[in-house]
Protein backbone atom coordinates (compact mmCIF):
# COMPACT_ATOMS: atom_id res chain seq x y z
CA UNK A 1 0.00 0.00 0.00
CA UNK A 2 1.11 3.60 -0.96
CA UNK A 3 2.03 6.30 1.72
CA UNK A 4 -0.34 8.63 0.30
CA UNK A 5 -3.90 6.76 1.71
CA UNK A 6 -6.71 9.05 0.97
CA UNK A 7 -5.20 11.50 -0.97
CA UNK A 8 -4.18 8.85 -3.50
CA UNK A 9 -8.14 8.73 -4.39
CA UNK A 10 -8.55 12.83 -4.76
CA UNK A 11 -6.89 13.18 -8.68
CA UNK A 12 -9.29 10.42 -10.77
CA UNK A 13 -12.27 11.63 -7.63
CA UNK A 14 -11.65 15.30 -8.58
CA UNK A 15 -11.18 14.72 -12.43
CA UNK A 16 -14.70 12.80 -12.67
CA UNK A 17 -16.58 15.51 -10.67
CA UNK A 18 -15.41 18.18 -12.84
CA UNK A 19 -15.84 16.34 -16.29
CA UNK A 20 -19.36 15.84 -14.98
CA UNK A 21 -20.49 19.17 -13.71
CA UNK A 22 -18.43 21.22 -16.07
CA UNK A 23 -18.56 18.90 -19.11
CA UNK A 24 -14.97 19.76 -20.40
CA UNK A 25 -13.03 16.64 -20.12
CA UNK A 26 -9.64 17.96 -21.35
CA UNK A 27 -9.54 20.76 -18.32
CA UNK A 28 -10.68 18.54 -15.44
CA UNK A 29 -8.20 15.85 -16.75
CA UNK A 30 -5.40 18.62 -16.74
CA UNK A 31 -6.60 19.53 -12.97
CA UNK A 32 -6.70 15.76 -12.20
CA UNK A 33 -3.43 15.07 -13.50
CA UNK A 34 -2.18 18.65 -11.70
CA UNK A 35 -3.54 17.77 -8.13
CA UNK A 36 -2.15 14.59 -8.46
CA UNK A 37 1.47 16.13 -9.20
CA UNK A 38 1.16 18.14 -6.48
CA UNK A 39 -0.20 15.45 -4.28
CA UNK A 40 3.07 13.33 -5.41
CA UNK A 41 5.52 16.19 -5.05
CA UNK A 42 4.41 17.09 -1.62
CA UNK A 43 2.85 20.53 -2.66
CA UNK A 44 5.90 21.69 -4.27
CA UNK A 45 5.21 23.29 -7.06
CA UNK A 46 8.53 22.64 -9.16
CA UNK A 47 8.25 19.44 -8.41
CA UNK A 48 4.58 19.29 -9.60
CA UNK A 49 5.80 20.41 -13.16
CA UNK A 50 7.87 17.89 -13.51
CA UNK A 51 5.94 15.39 -12.50
CA UNK A 52 3.43 16.67 -15.08
CA UNK A 53 5.83 16.29 -17.60
CA UNK A 54 6.95 12.91 -16.72
CA UNK A 55 3.04 11.48 -15.97
CA UNK A 56 1.54 13.04 -19.52
CA UNK A 57 4.70 12.91 -22.01
CA UNK A 58 7.20 10.55 -21.29
CA UNK A 59 5.33 7.49 -18.49
CA UNK A 60 2.42 7.68 -21.32
CA UNK A 61 4.13 7.96 -24.67
CA UNK A 62 7.88 8.76 -24.73
CA UNK A 63 9.50 6.27 -22.07
CA UNK A 64 9.96 3.38 -24.41
CA UNK A 65 8.65 0.19 -21.29
CA UNK A 66 5.60 -1.87 -21.95
CA UNK A 67 2.88 0.81 -21.38
CA UNK A 68 3.90 3.36 -23.21
CA UNK A 69 5.09 1.70 -26.14
CA UNK A 70 1.33 0.25 -26.49
CA UNK A 71 0.06 3.84 -25.68
CA UNK A 72 2.25 4.86 -28.64
CA UNK A 73 0.66 2.16 -31.02
CA UNK A 74 -2.93 3.62 -29.89
CA UNK A 75 -1.61 6.55 -31.23
CA UNK A 76 -0.32 5.87 -34.35
CA UNK A 77 -3.77 3.18 -35.12
CA UNK A 78 -6.02 6.64 -33.93
CA UNK A 79 -3.76 8.54 -36.40
CA UNK A 80 -3.82 6.10 -39.74
CA UNK A 81 -7.56 5.35 -39.04
CA UNK A 82 -8.32 8.90 -39.06
CA UNK A 83 -6.22 9.05 -42.52
CA UNK A 84 -8.19 6.14 -43.44
CA UNK A 85 -11.63 7.57 -42.75
CA UNK A 86 -10.56 10.52 -44.57
CA UNK A 87 -9.75 7.99 -47.73
CA UNK A 88 -12.87 6.50 -47.55
CA UNK A 89 -15.05 9.75 -47.59
CA UNK A 90 -12.86 11.09 -50.51
CA UNK A 91 -13.49 7.55 -52.80
CA UNK A 92 -17.29 8.04 -52.39
CA UNK A 93 -17.61 4.45 -51.04
CA UNK A 94 -18.91 5.93 -48.05
CA UNK A 95 -21.63 8.12 -49.37
CA UNK A 96 -22.65 4.79 -51.82
CA UNK A 97 -22.54 2.32 -49.40
CA UNK A 98 -24.77 4.79 -47.31
CA UNK A 99 -27.24 4.80 -50.22
CA UNK A 100 -27.42 1.37 -50.04
CA UNK A 101 -28.15 0.98 -47.36
CA UNK A 102 -30.59 3.34 -47.01
CA UNK A 103 -32.50 1.33 -49.74
CA UNK A 104 -31.95 -2.12 -47.25
CA UNK A 105 -32.33 -0.46 -43.80
CA UNK A 106 -35.85 0.89 -44.03
CA UNK A 107 -36.18 2.37 -40.48
CA UNK A 108 -34.09 3.96 -37.33
CA UNK A 109 -33.80 0.19 -35.50
CA UNK A 110 -32.63 -1.27 -38.48
CA UNK A 111 -29.86 1.11 -38.82
CA UNK A 112 -28.93 0.99 -34.85
CA UNK A 113 -29.51 -3.57 -35.32
CA UNK A 114 -27.02 -2.91 -37.93
CA UNK A 115 -24.69 -0.70 -35.40
CA UNK A 116 -25.31 -3.44 -32.63
CA UNK A 117 -24.33 -6.54 -35.28
CA UNK A 118 -20.79 -4.71 -36.54
CA UNK A 119 -19.82 -4.11 -32.94
CA UNK A 120 -20.73 -8.12 -32.22
CA UNK A 121 -18.46 -9.19 -35.48
CA UNK A 122 -15.57 -6.82 -34.98
CA UNK A 123 -14.89 -8.75 -31.68
CA UNK A 124 -10.93 -8.93 -31.37
CA UNK A 125 -10.32 -5.34 -30.12
CA UNK A 126 -12.32 -2.79 -28.90
CA UNK A 127 -10.40 0.19 -29.85
CA UNK A 128 -10.51 -1.26 -33.63
CA UNK A 129 -14.44 -2.19 -33.17
CA UNK A 130 -15.17 1.57 -31.48
CA UNK A 131 -13.39 3.54 -34.69
CA UNK A 132 -14.58 0.91 -37.43
CA UNK A 133 -17.77 0.88 -36.28
CA UNK A 134 -18.12 4.69 -35.83
CA UNK A 135 -16.53 5.03 -39.33
CA UNK A 136 -18.90 2.81 -41.09
CA UNK A 137 -22.49 3.62 -39.30
CA UNK A 138 -22.42 7.28 -38.04
CA UNK A 139 -23.30 8.66 -41.63
CA UNK A 140 -26.05 5.99 -42.10
CA UNK A 141 -27.40 6.52 -37.94
CA UNK A 142 -27.74 9.85 -39.00
CA UNK A 143 -29.49 9.57 -42.46
CA UNK A 144 -32.31 8.04 -39.72
CA UNK A 145 -32.15 10.37 -37.13
CA UNK A 146 -30.50 8.27 -34.58
CA UNK A 147 -29.15 10.83 -31.80
CA UNK A 148 -25.30 10.50 -31.87
CA UNK A 149 -25.95 9.86 -27.88
CA UNK A 150 -27.95 6.74 -28.71
CA UNK A 151 -24.90 5.87 -31.62
CA UNK A 152 -21.78 6.22 -29.00
CA UNK A 153 -23.77 4.39 -26.48
CA UNK A 154 -24.36 0.98 -29.07
CA UNK A 155 -20.68 1.52 -29.79
CA UNK A 156 -19.26 1.70 -26.93
CA UNK A 157 -21.27 -1.37 -25.14
CA UNK A 158 -20.89 -3.81 -27.90
CA UNK A 159 -16.91 -2.97 -28.48
CA UNK A 160 -16.31 -3.70 -24.37
CA UNK A 161 -18.75 -6.07 -23.55
CA UNK A 162 -17.51 -8.46 -26.66
CA UNK A 163 -14.38 -8.36 -26.04
CA UNK A 164 -15.48 -9.87 -22.51
CA UNK A 165 -16.76 -12.49 -23.56
CA UNK A 166 -15.40 -13.74 -26.90
CA UNK A 167 -12.35 -15.63 -25.91
CA UNK A 168 -10.47 -14.60 -29.30
CA UNK A 169 -9.75 -10.45 -28.20
CA UNK A 170 -6.82 -8.87 -27.41
CA UNK A 171 -8.69 -8.49 -23.93
CA UNK A 172 -8.77 -12.49 -23.21
CA UNK A 173 -5.23 -12.94 -23.88
CA UNK A 174 -4.38 -10.57 -20.69
CA UNK A 175 -6.84 -11.86 -18.91
CA UNK A 176 -6.08 -15.79 -19.23
CA UNK A 177 -2.25 -14.42 -18.41
CA UNK A 178 -3.29 -13.49 -15.36
CA UNK A 179 -5.41 -16.36 -14.37
CA UNK A 180 -2.74 -18.59 -15.33
CA UNK A 181 -0.53 -16.58 -12.72
CA UNK A 182 -2.45 -16.18 -10.25
CA UNK A 183 -3.11 -19.84 -9.99
CA UNK A 184 0.56 -20.44 -9.74
CA UNK A 185 0.57 -18.13 -7.23
CA UNK A 186 -1.69 -20.20 -5.13
CA UNK A 187 0.12 -23.42 -5.87
CA UNK A 188 -2.12 -24.92 -8.91
CA UNK A 189 -1.34 -25.58 -12.06
CA UNK A 190 -4.32 -24.78 -14.27
CA UNK A 191 -5.07 -24.38 -17.39
CA UNK A 192 -6.03 -20.39 -17.56
CA UNK A 193 -7.94 -20.41 -20.92
CA UNK A 194 -10.05 -23.08 -20.08
CA UNK A 195 -10.91 -21.56 -16.68
CA UNK A 196 -12.28 -18.80 -19.01
CA UNK A 197 -14.07 -20.66 -20.94
CA UNK A 198 -15.98 -21.69 -17.43
CA UNK A 199 -15.85 -18.08 -16.47
CA UNK A 200 -17.90 -16.65 -19.33
CA UNK A 201 -21.42 -17.74 -18.26
CA UNK A 202 -20.99 -16.18 -14.97
CA UNK A 203 -20.20 -12.69 -16.85
CA UNK A 204 -23.52 -11.11 -15.93
CA UNK A 205 -22.37 -7.64 -16.70
CA UNK A 206 -20.62 -8.04 -20.41
CA UNK A 207 -24.04 -10.09 -21.28
CA UNK A 208 -26.28 -7.74 -20.14
CA UNK A 209 -24.65 -4.68 -21.92
CA UNK A 210 -24.63 -6.71 -24.90
CA UNK A 211 -28.46 -7.56 -24.59
CA UNK A 212 -29.86 -4.23 -23.33
CA UNK A 213 -28.32 -2.44 -26.46
CA UNK A 214 -31.33 -4.99 -28.31
CA UNK A 215 -33.77 -4.26 -25.35
CA UNK A 216 -33.79 -0.69 -25.65
CA UNK A 217 -33.80 -0.75 -29.39
CA UNK A 218 -36.57 -3.00 -30.39
CA UNK A 219 -38.90 -2.52 -27.76
CA UNK A 220 -38.36 1.40 -27.36
CA UNK A 221 -37.47 1.49 -24.30
CA UNK A 222 -34.90 4.16 -23.26
CA UNK A 223 -35.02 6.51 -20.44
CA UNK A 224 -33.30 9.10 -18.55
CA UNK A 225 -30.25 11.53 -20.47
CA UNK A 226 -30.88 9.36 -23.25
CA UNK A 227 -34.78 9.46 -23.89
CA UNK A 228 -34.28 12.82 -23.65
CA UNK A 229 -31.28 13.09 -26.11
CA UNK A 230 -33.65 10.48 -28.42
CA UNK A 231 -36.60 13.23 -28.28
CA UNK A 232 -34.45 16.32 -28.99
CA UNK A 233 -33.40 14.28 -32.53
CA UNK A 234 -37.34 13.24 -33.00
CA UNK A 235 -38.39 16.99 -32.69
CA UNK A 236 -35.71 19.10 -34.17
CA UNK A 237 -33.69 17.24 -36.18
CA UNK A 238 -30.50 17.77 -33.76
CA UNK A 239 -27.83 14.90 -33.91
CA UNK A 240 -25.93 15.89 -30.85
CA UNK A 241 -25.95 19.09 -28.53
CA UNK A 242 -22.30 19.46 -29.63
CA UNK A 243 -19.70 17.45 -31.27
CA UNK A 244 -16.52 15.62 -29.50
CA UNK A 245 -14.12 19.06 -30.04
CA UNK A 246 -16.14 20.95 -28.77
CA UNK A 247 -18.42 22.31 -31.79
CA UNK A 248 -21.84 22.79 -32.92
CA UNK A 249 -24.10 19.84 -33.64
CA UNK A 250 -23.93 20.12 -37.38
CA UNK A 251 -20.07 20.45 -37.83
CA UNK A 252 -18.33 17.70 -39.62
CA UNK A 253 -14.33 17.31 -39.25
CA UNK A 254 -14.84 15.14 -42.90
CA UNK A 255 -17.16 17.95 -44.90
CA UNK A 256 -14.52 19.98 -46.29
CA UNK A 257 -13.37 16.59 -48.41
CA UNK A 258 -14.37 16.52 -52.03
CA UNK A 259 -16.21 12.89 -52.68
CA UNK A 260 -16.08 11.28 -56.36
CA UNK A 261 -19.09 10.98 -57.60
CA UNK A 262 -17.51 8.01 -59.34
CA UNK A 263 -17.65 6.34 -55.96
CA UNK A 264 -19.25 2.61 -55.23
CA UNK A 265 -19.86 0.30 -52.28
CA UNK A 266 -17.01 -1.49 -52.70
CA UNK A 267 -14.45 1.11 -52.38
CA UNK A 268 -15.94 1.12 -48.67
CA UNK A 269 -15.72 -2.58 -48.21
CA UNK A 270 -12.85 -3.33 -50.23
CA UNK A 271 -10.50 -1.59 -47.35
CA UNK A 272 -12.75 -2.34 -44.47
CA UNK A 273 -13.03 -6.36 -45.04
CA UNK A 274 -9.48 -6.25 -45.81
CA UNK A 275 -8.53 -4.04 -42.66
CA UNK A 276 -10.48 -6.52 -40.95
CA UNK A 277 -8.71 -9.75 -42.78
CA UNK A 278 -5.15 -8.55 -42.20
CA UNK A 279 -5.43 -7.71 -38.22
CA UNK A 280 -6.70 -11.26 -37.44
CA UNK A 281 -4.23 -12.52 -39.87
CA UNK A 282 -1.23 -10.26 -38.35
CA UNK A 283 -2.40 -11.19 -34.55
CA UNK A 284 -1.91 -14.88 -35.27
CA UNK A 285 1.49 -13.80 -36.89
CA UNK A 286 2.48 -12.34 -33.53
CA UNK A 287 1.43 -14.69 -31.77
CA UNK A 288 3.93 -17.30 -33.81
CA UNK A 289 1.59 -18.99 -35.64
CA UNK A 290 3.41 -18.89 -38.81
CA UNK A 291 6.63 -19.83 -37.43
CA UNK A 292 5.40 -23.46 -37.02
CA UNK A 293 5.37 -25.53 -33.33
CA UNK A 294 2.45 -23.67 -31.99
CA UNK A 295 -1.43 -24.33 -32.18
CA UNK A 296 -3.67 -21.83 -33.19
CA UNK A 297 -5.03 -21.19 -29.78
CA UNK A 298 -1.46 -20.51 -28.14
CA UNK A 299 -0.77 -18.44 -31.16
CA UNK A 300 -4.18 -16.36 -29.55
CA UNK A 301 -2.85 -16.22 -26.07
CA UNK A 302 0.10 -14.66 -27.43
CA UNK A 303 -0.69 -11.95 -29.89
CA UNK A 304 0.52 -8.74 -29.84
CA UNK A 305 -2.99 -7.23 -30.97
CA UNK A 306 -1.50 -3.44 -30.98
CA UNK A 307 1.11 -4.25 -32.77
CA UNK A 308 -1.03 -6.02 -35.42
CA UNK A 309 -3.32 -3.45 -35.62
CA UNK A 310 -0.54 -1.49 -36.68
CA UNK A 311 0.86 -3.67 -39.37
CA UNK A 312 -3.13 -3.57 -40.47
CA UNK A 313 -4.25 -0.46 -40.77
CA UNK A 314 -0.24 0.85 -42.44
CA UNK A 315 -0.94 -1.70 -45.59
CA UNK A 316 -4.92 -1.11 -45.69
CA UNK A 317 -3.63 3.13 -46.09
CA UNK A 318 -1.16 2.41 -48.22
CA UNK A 319 -3.09 -0.13 -50.37
CA UNK A 320 -6.23 2.16 -50.52
CA UNK A 321 -3.94 5.11 -52.32
CA UNK A 322 -3.40 3.07 -54.64
CA UNK A 323 -6.71 1.43 -55.31
CA UNK A 324 -8.33 4.88 -55.33
CA UNK A 325 -5.54 5.86 -58.05
CA UNK A 326 -5.89 2.66 -60.42
CA UNK A 327 -10.22 3.22 -59.66
CA UNK A 328 -10.04 6.69 -60.84
CA UNK A 329 -11.52 7.96 -57.80
CA UNK A 330 -8.75 10.30 -56.69
CA UNK A 331 -5.18 11.32 -57.09
CA UNK A 332 -2.67 10.38 -55.33
CA UNK A 333 -1.95 13.91 -53.97
CA UNK A 334 -5.62 14.21 -53.25
CA UNK A 335 -5.47 10.99 -51.55
CA UNK A 336 -2.38 12.32 -49.29
CA UNK A 337 -4.83 15.58 -48.75
CA UNK A 338 -7.96 13.77 -47.52
CA UNK A 339 -5.70 11.40 -45.52
CA UNK A 340 -4.17 14.21 -43.92
CA UNK A 341 -7.66 15.70 -43.24
CA UNK A 342 -8.53 12.60 -41.56
CA UNK A 343 -5.28 12.48 -39.49
CA UNK A 344 -6.16 16.11 -38.16
CA UNK A 345 -9.77 14.53 -36.69
CA UNK A 346 -7.98 12.89 -34.59
CA UNK A 347 -5.61 15.04 -33.13
CA UNK A 348 -8.02 15.95 -30.16
CA UNK A 349 -8.49 12.38 -29.69
CA UNK A 350 -5.06 11.68 -28.84
CA UNK A 351 -4.84 14.51 -26.93
CA UNK A 352 -7.30 13.53 -24.63
CA UNK A 353 -5.92 10.33 -24.43
CA UNK A 354 -2.37 11.38 -23.48
CA UNK A 355 -4.15 13.27 -20.50
CA UNK A 356 -6.40 9.93 -19.67
CA UNK A 357 -3.05 7.98 -19.91
CA UNK A 358 -1.66 10.82 -17.28
CA UNK A 359 -4.25 10.51 -14.86
CA UNK A 360 -3.47 6.48 -15.13
CA UNK A 361 0.15 6.87 -14.32
CA UNK A 362 -0.94 9.44 -11.43
CA UNK A 363 -2.87 6.58 -9.88
CA UNK A 364 -0.12 4.37 -10.35
CA UNK A 365 2.49 6.76 -8.58
CA UNK A 366 -0.16 7.44 -6.06
CA UNK A 367 -1.05 3.44 -5.88
CA UNK A 368 -4.79 4.38 -5.70
CA UNK A 369 -5.56 0.83 -6.83
CA UNK A 370 -3.81 -0.88 -4.73
CA UNK A 371 -5.20 1.43 -1.88
CA UNK A 372 -8.70 1.13 -2.44
CA UNK A 373 -8.34 -3.19 -2.63
CA UNK A 374 -6.46 -3.05 0.83
CA UNK A 375 -9.09 -0.83 2.56
CA UNK A 376 -12.16 -2.60 0.52
CA UNK A 377 -10.65 -6.26 0.50
CA UNK A 378 -11.01 -7.39 4.10
CA UNK A 379 -12.69 -10.79 6.28
CA UNK A 380 -16.31 -11.32 4.83
CA UNK A 381 -18.36 -14.70 4.96
CA UNK A 382 -17.24 -16.30 1.72
CA UNK A 383 -21.02 -16.17 0.06
CA UNK A 384 -20.88 -12.71 -0.28
CA UNK A 385 -16.68 -12.40 -2.04
CA UNK A 386 -18.20 -12.58 -5.29
CA UNK A 387 -20.84 -9.36 -4.94
CA UNK A 388 -18.04 -7.41 -2.76
CA UNK A 389 -15.58 -8.14 -5.73
CA UNK A 390 -18.07 -6.72 -8.49
CA UNK A 391 -18.45 -3.56 -6.55
CA UNK A 392 -15.07 -3.28 -6.28
CA UNK A 393 -13.99 -3.36 -9.66
CA UNK A 394 -16.35 -1.28 -10.58
CA UNK A 395 -15.42 1.19 -7.91
CA UNK A 396 -11.86 1.26 -8.59
CA UNK A 397 -12.04 1.04 -12.83
CA UNK A 398 -14.28 4.01 -12.05
CA UNK A 399 -12.01 5.84 -10.69
CA UNK A 400 -8.98 5.15 -12.43
CA UNK A 401 -10.58 4.68 -16.11
CA UNK A 402 -8.00 1.77 -16.75
CA UNK A 403 -9.84 -1.70 -16.97
CA UNK A 404 -6.78 -3.70 -17.83
CA UNK A 405 -4.74 -1.92 -14.20
CA UNK A 406 -8.12 -3.17 -12.10
CA UNK A 407 -7.39 -6.88 -13.58
CA UNK A 408 -3.91 -6.94 -13.01
CA UNK A 409 -4.69 -5.76 -9.54
CA UNK A 410 -7.83 -7.70 -8.66
CA UNK A 411 -7.18 -11.08 -10.43
CA UNK A 412 -4.45 -11.90 -8.59
CA UNK A 413 -6.47 -10.91 -5.48
CA UNK A 414 -9.76 -12.40 -6.17
CA UNK A 415 -7.87 -15.99 -7.15
CA UNK A 416 -6.44 -16.89 -3.92
CA UNK A 417 -8.65 -15.31 -1.83
CA UNK A 418 -12.11 -17.21 -3.59
CA UNK A 419 -9.12 -20.33 -2.84
CA UNK A 420 -8.64 -20.05 0.47
CA UNK A 421 -11.91 -19.05 1.39
CA UNK A 422 -13.62 -21.63 -0.48
CA UNK A 423 -16.01 -19.22 -2.00
CA UNK A 424 -16.94 -19.67 -6.03
CA UNK A 425 -13.59 -18.94 -7.82
CA UNK A 426 -15.11 -18.72 -11.61
CA UNK A 427 -17.66 -16.12 -10.34
CA UNK A 428 -15.44 -14.21 -8.34
CA UNK A 429 -12.99 -14.26 -11.72
CA UNK A 430 -16.10 -13.04 -13.30
CA UNK A 431 -16.80 -10.20 -10.52
CA UNK A 432 -13.40 -9.16 -11.68
CA UNK A 433 -13.53 -8.91 -15.47
CA UNK A 434 -17.65 -7.20 -15.08
CA UNK A 435 -16.52 -4.84 -12.77
CA UNK A 436 -13.96 -3.34 -15.38
CA UNK A 437 -16.42 -3.49 -18.22
CA UNK A 438 -18.96 -1.41 -16.06
CA UNK A 439 -16.07 1.11 -14.76
CA UNK A 440 -15.13 1.06 -18.50
CA UNK A 441 -18.33 2.34 -19.92
CA UNK A 442 -19.27 4.54 -17.01
CA UNK A 443 -15.79 6.19 -16.51
CA UNK A 444 -14.67 9.38 -18.26
CA UNK A 445 -11.45 8.77 -17.95
CA UNK A 446 -11.80 5.33 -19.70
CA UNK A 447 -9.81 4.99 -23.20
CA UNK A 448 -12.57 3.12 -25.16
CA UNK A 449 -15.23 5.50 -23.65
CA UNK A 450 -13.12 8.64 -25.12
CA UNK A 451 -12.94 6.76 -28.76
CA UNK A 452 -16.34 5.76 -28.70
CA UNK A 453 -17.63 9.30 -28.49
CA UNK A 454 -14.71 10.23 -30.97
CA UNK A 455 -16.09 7.91 -33.46
CA UNK A 456 -19.83 9.11 -32.94
CA UNK A 457 -18.20 12.65 -33.02
CA UNK A 458 -20.19 13.50 -29.53
CA UNK A 459 -19.33 15.84 -26.55
CA UNK A 460 -17.43 12.88 -24.71
CA UNK A 461 -19.52 14.10 -21.01
CA UNK A 462 -23.00 13.73 -23.16
CA UNK A 463 -21.55 9.77 -24.09
CA UNK A 464 -21.13 9.31 -20.31
CA UNK A 465 -24.27 11.16 -19.12
CA UNK A 466 -26.50 9.28 -20.89
CA UNK A 467 -24.88 5.84 -20.57
CA UNK A 468 -24.37 5.41 -16.96
CA UNK A 469 -28.06 4.76 -16.39
CA UNK A 470 -27.91 1.88 -18.25
CA UNK A 471 -24.70 0.48 -17.39
CA UNK A 472 -25.72 1.30 -13.61
CA UNK A 473 -29.12 -1.05 -14.38
CA UNK A 474 -27.02 -3.90 -15.85
CA UNK A 475 -24.40 -3.33 -13.46
CA UNK A 476 -27.77 -3.42 -10.24
CA UNK A 477 -28.84 -6.72 -11.87
CA UNK A 478 -25.86 -8.32 -12.58
CA UNK A 479 -24.96 -7.96 -8.68
CA UNK A 480 -27.71 -9.54 -7.97
CA UNK A 481 -26.31 -12.46 -9.93
CA UNK A 482 -23.14 -12.43 -8.00
CA UNK A 483 -25.09 -12.21 -4.80
CA UNK A 484 -27.01 -15.66 -5.93
CA UNK A 485 -23.39 -17.09 -7.05
CA UNK A 486 -22.01 -16.70 -3.66
CA UNK A 487 -24.61 -19.65 -2.74
CA UNK A 488 -24.69 -21.91 -6.05
CA UNK A 489 -22.75 -23.42 -8.11
CA UNK A 490 -24.46 -23.45 -11.35
CA UNK A 491 -24.68 -19.90 -13.11
CA UNK A 492 -27.76 -20.45 -14.88
CA UNK A 493 -30.44 -20.17 -12.07
CA UNK A 494 -28.46 -17.15 -11.33
CA UNK A 495 -28.86 -15.90 -15.17
CA UNK A 496 -32.19 -16.23 -15.29
CA UNK A 497 -33.32 -14.58 -11.70
CA UNK A 498 -31.00 -11.54 -13.46
CA UNK A 499 -32.68 -11.32 -16.97
CA UNK A 500 -35.73 -11.28 -14.66
CA UNK A 501 -34.87 -8.54 -12.71
CA UNK A 502 -33.08 -6.48 -15.67
CA UNK A 503 -36.18 -6.84 -17.67
CA UNK A 504 -38.72 -5.62 -15.24
CA UNK A 505 -36.34 -2.83 -14.13
CA UNK A 506 -35.65 -1.16 -18.12
CA UNK A 507 -39.73 -1.48 -18.47
CA UNK A 508 -39.77 0.50 -14.82
CA UNK A 509 -37.20 2.86 -15.44
CA UNK A 510 -38.42 3.52 -19.30
CA UNK A 511 -42.25 3.91 -17.81
CA UNK A 512 -40.99 6.39 -14.81
CA UNK A 513 -38.04 8.23 -17.22
CA UNK A 514 -38.89 7.76 -20.62
CA UNK A 515 -39.82 9.85 -23.70
CA UNK A 516 -43.42 10.25 -22.42
CA UNK A 517 -42.06 12.05 -18.97
CA UNK A 518 -39.80 14.61 -20.76
CA UNK A 519 -43.31 15.13 -23.37
CA UNK A 520 -45.11 15.93 -20.40
CA UNK A 521 -42.42 18.32 -19.28
CA UNK A 522 -42.29 19.90 -22.72
CA UNK A 523 -46.24 20.38 -22.59
CA UNK A 524 -46.21 21.79 -19.68
CA UNK A 525 -43.48 25.18 -20.79
CA UNK A 526 -40.19 23.17 -19.47
CA UNK A 527 -39.19 22.20 -22.06
CA UNK A 528 -39.06 23.52 -26.00
CA UNK A 529 -41.06 21.68 -27.91
CA UNK A 530 -43.57 18.33 -27.44
CA UNK A 531 -42.77 14.85 -28.77
CA UNK A 532 -44.88 13.63 -31.31
CA UNK A 533 -46.17 10.12 -32.21
CA UNK A 534 -43.32 7.48 -31.85
CA UNK A 535 -42.63 5.96 -35.11
CA UNK A 536 -39.78 4.48 -37.18
CA UNK A 537 -37.52 6.72 -39.36
CA UNK A 538 -37.55 6.25 -42.87
CA UNK A 539 -35.52 7.29 -45.42
CA UNK A 540 -37.89 9.63 -46.52
CA UNK A 541 -38.22 11.17 -43.06
CA UNK A 542 -34.26 11.29 -43.01
CA UNK A 543 -34.17 13.20 -46.57
CA UNK A 544 -36.40 16.25 -45.11
CA UNK A 545 -33.80 19.65 -44.65
CA UNK A 546 -34.36 19.04 -40.46
CA UNK A 547 -33.08 15.24 -40.69
CA UNK A 548 -30.19 15.90 -43.10
CA UNK A 549 -26.75 17.68 -41.72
Amino acid sequence: MGDFGWLSVVPPLLTIVLAIATKEVLMSLFLGVLSGALIYAHWSPLGALENMIQFIVYDSLVYIDEGSAWNMQVVIICMLLGGLIGLLVRSGGSTAFGDILSKKIKTKRGAQGMTWLIGILIFFDDYFNALTNGAVMRPISDRFGVSREKLSYIIDSTAVGICLIVPLSSWVAFIVSLINGAYTDAGQAVDGFRVFLHVIPYNYYAWLSIFMVLVVVYLSLDFGPMAKAEERTRTTGALCDMTFSGGDADEDDFSSIPQSDKGKAVDLLLPIFLLIGLALTFMLYTGGLFGGGISVLEAVMNMDGMTALVYAVSITVVFSIIYYRLRGLSKVSQSINAMITGMKSMVFVIVLLSFAWGIGAVTSYLQTAEFLAYKMVGSVPAWTLPLLIFIFACVMTFSTGASWGTYAIMVPLAVPLAIQMGANELACIAAVIGGGGFGNHCSPLADTAILSSAASNIRHTDHIKTQIPYSVTCAVAAAVGFLLSGFMESPFIPMLVVAGIFMVSVFVLNKLFGAKRYAKLDAAGVGEVPLPADKDTTKSDAETPEKKL
